[in-house]
């Protein structure tokens, strides 16, 4: 006998299948500013966490896996299963003093489990991306003896996390966890310089391939407590230990000529280094979190979370990185999740808002980033499944001294689904 009910195998289904194609397809992402440190980093990218300003710290619901803090688990039922799935896409728009473009694509989603081991030990599974790579920009430079010089920067790639978490919960109103995740991921970039002017000019050209992986360690706890009816505050607190991944580089660099019909030969290799061993530092994360809520009527919270990014390293080598922060708010609300003849009044909706300072720090700019978020959860008619979309509306990064201000739209559509999967029956 099948342990899936009939109702629920589409939604499954539906869900793995375009999940596994995303999987096993090239994750990509637009954006110049991912050339730095270890990419664009992705966090709380679920439509759930996004939707209500990348919110999880201080959040404590039992119908969503909430990773960002392992604390969280806590609140599974102990008899209910909950499984989240979805894909995301982005439209982005580059502008800077000279061109803008427009740009768009899609990349991996997310797969979220969260069940009951026991009634004070709860365990969720998830595989989510980390970080992504994916840029292509090219810098145009006037020199009076050797004319245009361009310089060439491309790069694609990223890290994914696979992770295993437990919450354990104790006092009735204290709970602690903690993440084990598994990174694993490659890069490719790529840096040239060319001489667009001159035909015999050698061009130079370096590559740089880098394979890394290792196990990541995230820590968090929680405080809930009624205050008064059914209002309830839950307080939280997450911190992640410097991580010193393990790397490995393969680097090329060689000249070469381009003819008039703008093909490239190769000429000579100045530098072959293959499976040259080294670490990529991930430094200390910390953050607070509270939050407010009715059960099944509204929620509202804010998070501060801090990374001490000046101590990022690659290979020894440090980058134009400084210590992030980022503050999020949001909330949601259910005007009334027990009528049943109101479908407008059972739908979840959900508001945020996020800003913060990213860990670039170029030409004497610190690059901040502020974007409005919203969604909301659609039940599907005689189950407990809930299609979720989120949307966030955001820009990073500025005009002034020749850099790139990026304007983007991402969308997240995915499923929630909550079973009672471990109840007992007894037939007579």
């Amino acid at each position: 006998m099948s342990i899936i009910p009939n109702r629920l195998r589409l939604p499954i289904i539906f869900c793995l299948f375009f999940l596994n194609l995303s999987l096993f397809a090239q994750i990509r992402i637009v954006s110049p500013y991912s050339r730095f440190g270890v990419g664009d980093l992705s966090d709380n990218n679920n439509a759930w966490n996004l939707s209500m300003g990348q919110l999880g710290i201080g959040l404590y619901n039992p119908r969503h896996v909430n990773y960002t803090n392992p604390a969280s688990y806590s609140a599974f039922d102990s008899l209910s299963f909950v499984f989240q799935g979805g894909l995301s896409g982005e439209f982005v728009s580059l502008k800077s003093d000279y061109q803008s473009v427009n740009r768009n694509y899609a990349s991996l989603g997310y797969l979220l489990f969260g069940m009951p081991v026991n009634r004070w030990w709860k365990t969720s599974i998830g595989l989510v991306p980390f970080s992504d790579v994916g840029y292509n920009v090219a810098n145009y430079e006037e020199y009076p003896n050797s004319g245009t010089v361009v310089r060439l920067y491309s790069g694609s790639g990223g890290i994914s996390r696979l992770y295993w978490g437990n919450s354990v919960r104790f006092l009735n109103r204290f709970s602690i966890g903690a993440n084990i995740s598994y990174l694993f991921g490659s890069m490719d970039r790529e840096a040239a310089v060319t001489f667009p002017d001159s035909a015999y000019a050698l061009n130079i050209k370096e590559l740089y391939h880098v394979n890394m992986n290792d196990l990541y360690f995230n820590f968090g706890a929680q405080y809930r407590a009624k205050l008064k009816d059914d209002l309830s505050m839950t307080v939280g607190a997450v911190f992640s230990p410097t991580l010193s991944m393990s790397a490995k580089t393969d680097i090329f660099a060689s000249t070469f000529l381009i003819n008039s019909q703008g093909v490239a030969s190769p000429r000579d290799t100045l530098v072959t280094a293959i499976g040259y061993k080294g670490r990529i530092i991930i430094p200390m994360m910390l953050g607070g979190g509270i939050s407010f809520d009715r059960p099944d009527k509204w929620i509202i919270g804010v998070d501060y979370k801090w990374q001490n990014w000046e101590k990022f390293r690659a290979f020894n080598l440090s980058d134009s990185l400084v210590n992030s922060w980022q503050v999020n708010f949001g909330g949601e609300i259910v005007p009334n999740n027990d009528n049943y003849n109101n479908y407008l009044a059972r739908i979840h909706y959900r508001l945020g808002f996020t800003y913060g300072r990213t860990y670039l720090y170029l030409r004497g700019q610190n690059l901040n980033e502020y974007a409005v978020t919203f969604g909301l959860s659609l039940p599907l008619r005689g189950m407990k499944t809930m299609l979720d979309i989120g949307g966030q509306y955001g820009s990073r990064g500025t005009t002034a001294n020749n850099l790139i201000k990026e304007s983007y739209f991402k969308i997240v559509v995915g499923f929630t689904i909550y079973e009672r999967w471990f109840v007992k029956r007894k037939y007579y």
